[in-house]
């Protein structure tokens, strides 16, 4: 059965939109940086490989959500991003090697993970509308659970 839920209306708040698109590119910036994690420690470490994988999931969702806001806000959620992932040899005798490099990008993924959830704060604080609010509370919930998975892992290494 379909049923027809009202989407909520947005009014227009180019300033936010555009301070949005910060959070917007971070997310991205993320993404690429838990594939890349994944795939580095993908046979090395299996746990911190899958955990990886799940934040890279779940952050490509949070950038979808944050561009279709920045849309609904009058902004463009066009892509701007200078980003290298940093090179890390494990070959070798890559699993003595795995966990220190592990420990470093969890330290790494929590600091990162602390400025985007203080990020979306802000965002949240400036906005007018409560669909807006709203969508960034759900995404700044999910970032803090993220972060508490990456340092319950941080701690068990």
């Amino acid at each position: 059965m379909n049923q027809f839920f009202p989407t909520p209306i947005i009014r227009p708040d180019p300033r936010l939109a555009t301070r949005m698109m910060r959070a917007y590119n971070e997310e991205l910036n993320q993404v690429i940086t838990y594939t890349y994690q994944h795939l580095l420690t993908e046979g090395l470490d299996n746990e911190a490989s899958e955990l990886f994988l799940d934040l890279a999931t779940e952050d490509m969702a949070h950038f979808h959500t944050l561009g279709r806001l920045i849309r609904a806000l009058g902004g463009d959620p066009g892509v701007t991003m200078r980003m290298r992932t940093p090179r890390i040899d494990l070959t070798g005798d890559a699993s003595c090697r795995a966990l220190p490099v592990v420990r470093r990008m969890l330290r790494q993924d929590l600091a990162a993970e602390a400025a985007s959830i203080t990020e979306l704060e802000s965002l949240s604080a400036a906005a007018r509308d409560e669909a807006v609010i709203s969508e960034l509370r759900e995404i700044i919930r999910d970032e803090r659970e993220q972060y508490e998975r990456l340092e319950a892992l941080l701690q068990k290494l």
